[in-house]
């Protein structure tokens, strides 16, 4: 019999990415306007920001499962990734560009350590 989805899970998981996305977006936002000028990095700060959110997700997912971090990291990674870039497709109607690779580069790596480091964290030395 398969497992029953822990939906609870799955929401905390979600706050967590967008809470930290909206947090580091504040941090890059303010650091923008106080330099006056740098807007044209906008672009590459939101996905950074981005990268960070699903990074804190896949750490704290990986943690609560105990195992498979990378697989962990990938799923949450690749499910953001598909995510955003529907939304892009709805607001633009550029199907693919450079920043879509640079996207997928960023979410999937930092997601990937997230996973691994939260397999790797003190509470599951067992797995190291």
């Amino acid at each position: 019999m398969p497992k029953k989805i822990d939906y609870i899970f799955l929401l905390k998981v979600l706050i967590i990415e967008v809470l930290t996305t909206v947090a580091a977006m504040f941090l890059f936002a303010t650091i923008l306007y106080f330099l006056e000028g740098g807007y044209q990095y906008s672009p590459l700060f939101a996905t950074i920001s981005l990268g960070i959110g699903t990074m804190a997700a896949s750490l704290y997912a990986a943690k609560k499962v105990g195992q498979r971090g990378m697989l962990v990291g990938s799923i949450i990674g690749g499910v953001t990734f598909i995510l955003i870039t529907l939304l892009s497709l709805m607001a633009s109607k550029d199907i693919f560009t450079v920043n879509t690779l640079f996207k997928l580069i960023i979410v999937m790596l930092l997601s990937l350590i997230g996973g691994v480091l939260g397999v790797n964290s003190k509470q599951n030395q067992k797995y190291i």
